[in-house]
């Protein structure tokens, strides 16, 4: 499966299940489709961004 059609399932997937799926995630996201980053480096930057909404009282992906 490629790595555009993996996103698009995730992204669907986690708005399925109620998960807001943040504008920034997106753009992280489009940045792995495009192979301009890994998906650790995709996985590190989106638990940064839970860690830091997590601290504000916010749940965002």
């Amino acid at each position: 499966m490629d790595r555009k059609r993996l996103m698009e399932e995730a992204i669907h997937s986690g708005e399925m299940e109620g998960a807001y799926v943040s504008a920034e995630f997106r753009e992280d996201a489009d940045e792995y489709v495009k192979g301009d980053i890994s998906i650790e480096d995709l996985m590190k930057r989106t638990k940064r961004r839970w860690k830091v909404d997590r601290e504000k009282g916010t749940r965002a992906v």
